[in-house]
Parts: structure tokens; C-alpha cells; sequence
């Protein structure tokens, strides 16, 4: 039905190639930018929620610290066989 042939000149090649690294530089770039305002988002919500409910900071500091601990001991645990 419809045929498409691919182009056989250099020039062609190097303005696709041109193009498929702009198009990638550019998805890579927003990408970038939406982790990072994701990120600040969530210390804003975090910081947000601590100031409304300071109890649950010994809570995550209570998590923070054990998980620090199991870490440093070097993940042991009783509850899991250690093969």
C-alpha cells in the first residue's frame, strides 16, 4: 500500500542523527527537571506534615535509627535465616 524508502545520502543520515540527539537531550532534560521538582515536592510535604504533627518525627527518627543500626550490624536478623 504505501512504501517508504529509507533516505541513501549522508546528509540525510547526519540531520536524523542530529535530530534523535536533540529529541533525547531533550526528553532526558524534562525528565530531569520532574524528578527534581518531585523531590522538593516531597521535603515540602514532609516538612508540611512535621509541622503539623510533631510526634511523628520520633517516629521516623525512631525508623532512621533502626534502620541506621541494622545497616551498621550488617543486616542481620532474627526472623530471617542467614544463609
Amino acid at each position: 500500500m504505501f512504501e517508504t524508502a529509507m533516505p541513501e545520502d549522508i546528509y540525510s543520515f547526519l540531520v536524523m542523527g542530529v535530530v534523535a540527539l536533540v529529541v533525547i537531550w531533550l526528553v532526558m532534560f524534562v525528565v530531569r527537571k520532574l524528578i527534581g521538582i518531585a523531590l522538593v515536592a516531597a521535603l515540602v510535604i514532609g516538612g508540611f506534615l512535621l509541622w503539623q504533627d510533631p510526634g511523628l518525627l520520633d517516629v521516623w527518627r525512631e525508623n532512621a535509627v533502626a534502620a541506621y543500626h541494622e545497616w551498621q550490624d550488617g543486616g542481620t536478623d532474627v526472623t530471617r535465616p542467614d544463609w
